[in-house]
């Protein structure tokens, strides 16, 4: 009996909300609110008892009592914590209206205070967050009126004071979500405001203020480079936060090195030193450490080393490679074992798998360092892992540890890594196809020890499935790894590519659709017919003469450098092999002047692809293989002005050594007895 009254007491309370006795509605909201702070199922029971639409009407009501609004108040705070999906519903149900309404001038201190926590509590989520655009015009000025009240008060050094403005700084960091708020909070002054609370000596308005510091310059340049201006007591800003990357609590030093990373990303920082001194090695020693949460430093440290060899360089000075590794080592011993937080282990190990990758993606000795650090094993059973997320992460290290040739030759064919990674190129999700792939293309070079292995488990057979994939990026990968594999290949193989892929879809491919896949495909098509006796015909036999001459047409009108340039080199090893296929080049007037034209070209490449060009049309004799002959096409070339196209090159001074040495070979045909 005494148990079903104990089952029935909170429904009785959420009626009780509905009471026209103001005693008893604020009776009820204590008792709730009482019963759900701290815990979890009680918070369950009440949500599911609806008790959202009832402190929500409470709050949007004009003549609700103070006392009652603060309990509906602490309520709603509580609730907000429960989860994303619970926040959403207050919002949707208008409490965040009711909230600001709350902290405007004139209001009662406790219910001030109780909406402002709830506020900092409902922004906890990114999608309340994105969906409080229309109130941050309305919240930032009050914010910082918290801020400025406080410096102005000679209560500032009180902790209460303190919490105050601490709440201010967090609810004002949750509001950078968009470039847009981001200028509309540097815009008001905030970051003049801000910079004095770096130096009040309490740590958690420290690491409120970097935090809000850090989300107000993500990703934003502008705001970056401004903020590195701005100066307080004598001290630039970026000094001031290099102090704290050394402060002796943990969580202030995180939050430092978030705003060096920051301002070093967007290059605004005129002296990295203090990323390479300071920042670095404080990430580092954190990795080490159990003081602050340690998927926070290891985002933070990927962050970091981001696109720049120098940083990355120094991480691997500090340590952190072999540290990172050290963590994946420790989180696979936990695989299975009770009392552990396995979808954290999860959230890490992708992330190390992340920060990894950033740290070996340009140099040399990082990669060494983490292939000594046993890494490869590591990568090899991420590989199989259940989550998506940790299996596309262990798929980009892999892409950049494999760009090592030495590396590549030696260690990986003793990993055992190609099957698991074809497996994920065959059927996986898309987004671990698309980095399966990358990592793919890398093994399948002419040094690679792999190739043979790759094209004895069918490698051929995917990659020409996958070119026709919807996904653009997956296509794209698939033929580059297509045009690796051309590279030194033998007939067979050509022969293979050729009949799966088709010479017709390739053209096709080269001149319509994303940047990328063109690029690409008029990349496959230049290696099909690149050093052999097959391709060439092969184009021709596939797409006829006509078509082959408006390929090449379209190709060389691109306004990617990198499609003309292999369209170039593609015309190359057509007229450099049989005189029946040259002749189709050069009786097409515009395609010659074409080719000529490039020969003159800005762009290096295109150059030189142009002069080979050239070059193989002036190597075809009037009589046959006779050196002492003339060449088959020198009218041709005559009427292009070639010869002076040439000499004028060879007179320009600032003319490239490739160049120049590409035209003194074509001269040679023009300067001989013959002519």
């Amino acid at each position: 009996m005494v148990m079903a009254t104990t089952q029935q007491q909170p429904v009785q309370q959420i009626q009780q909300l509905q009471s026209t006795n103001p005693v008893e509605v604020y009776s009820a909201l204590r008792t709730i609110k009482n019963a759900i702070i701290g815990s979890n199922a009680k918070k369950t029971l009440y949500y599911q008892l609806q008790i959202i639409p009832h402190v929500s009407s409470l709050l949007a009501l004009d003549d609700t009592d103070v006392q009652i609004r603060v309990q509906a108040t602490t309520i709603v705070s509580s609730l907000a914590h429960k989860g994303e999906d619970v926040a959403q519903q207050l919002v949707d149900g208008g409490v965040m209206e009711a909230l600001i309404g709350q902290v405007m001038p004139g209001t009662d201190a406790a219910l001030m205070e109780a909406s402002e926590r709830a506020l900092n509590a409902l922004l906890g989520y990114k999608a309340t967050r994105m969906g409080a655009e229309e109130h941050t015009h309305t919240m930032v000025p009050y914010l910082l009126s918290i801020i400025t009240e406080a410096k102005e008060s000679p209560r500032m050094f009180e902790m209460r004071m303190h919490a105050r403005v601490e709440l201010a700084v967090l609810i004002l960091e949750k509001l950078c979500v968009t470039e847009a708020r981001q200028f509309t909070v540097a815009n008001t002054g905030a970051m003049d405001l801000l910079a004095p609370l770096l130096q009040r000596g309490y740590p958690r308005l420290q690491v409120a203020t970097l935090r809000a510091f850090a989300a107000l310059s993500y990703e934003n340049m502008e705001i970056s480079r401004a903020l590195a201006t701005v100066a307080h007591d004598g001290r630039m800003f970026p000094q001031l936060v290099a102090e704290l990357a050394r402060h002796s609590d943990a969580d202030v030093r995180l939050h430092a090195c978030l705003c060096l990373a920051n301002l070093s990303r967007m290059r605004a920082l005129g002296d990295a030193r203090a990323v390479l001194t300071v920042a670095v090695p404080a990430l580092a020693k954190l990795l080490r450490g159990s003081d602050v949460p340690r998927l926070q430093v290891i985002e933070a440290l990927g962050y970091l080393c981001h696109e720049d060899a120098e940083i990355q360089m120094a991480a691997k000075n500090a340590g952190a490679v072999s540290d990172l590794v050290a963590i994946l080592a420790e989180i696979e011993s936990q695989d299975g074992a009770d009392f552990v937080d396995h979808a954290r282990n999860v959230q890490e190990t992708r992330a190390v798998f992340l920060a990894l990758g950033t740290i070996v993606s340009a140099g040399e000795e990082c990669r060494m360092r983490a292939v000594e650090s046993h890494a490869m094993a590591h990568l090899v059973r991420a590989l199989g892992h259940s989550d998506d997320g940790v299996k596309a992460a262990a798929c980009l290290c892999t892409q950049y540890i494999v760009r090592s040739v030495p590396i590549c030759r030696t260690h990986v064919p003793e990993s055992g890594l190609l099957r698991p990674l074809l497996a994920l190129v065959r059927s996986s999700a898309t987004s671990v196809q698309e980095k399966a792939t990358a990592a793919l293309i890398n093994l399948l070079p002419d040094f690679s020890p792999l190739r043979a292995d790759a094209l004895k488990e069918g490698v051929v057979d995917v990659l020409a499935q996958l070119v026709e994939s919807e996904h653009v990026t997956i296509r794209r990968n698939a033929l580059w790894g297509l045009r690796n594999l051309l590279v030194g290949t033998d007939d067979d193989t050509r022969r293979q590519i050729i009949e799966h892929v088709g010479i017709a879809r390739l053209s096709t491919l080269a001149q319509t659709g994303d940047k990328a896949v063109r690029e690409q495909a008029a990349g496959v098509l230049q290696n099909v017919t690149a050093e052999n006796e097959v391709g060439a015909q092969a184009v021709f036999d596939a797409l006829g003469a006509p078509q082959v001459v408006k390929l090449l047409q379209t190709l060389l009108a691109s306004e990617d450098s990198a499609v003309t340039v292999h369209a170039l080199y593609l015309a190359n090893n057509i007229a450099v092999r049989e005189r029946s296929l040259c002749e189709l080049i050069v009786g097409d007037r515009g395609l010659l002047q074409t080719i000529v034209d490039y020969a003159r070209s800005p762009v290096s490449e295109a150059a030189i692809g142009a002069l080979w060009c050239i070059n193989s049309i002036a190597s075809h004799r009037a009589d046959g293989d006779s050196d002492s002959s003339e060449p088959r096409f020198l009218a041709q070339l005559e009427a292009q002005n070639v010869q002076s196209v040439l000499e004028t090159l060879l007179g320009d001074p600032g003319l490239c050594l490739g160049v120049r040495d590409r035209v003194k070979s074509c001269l040679d045909y023009f300067s001989s007895p013959a002519i």
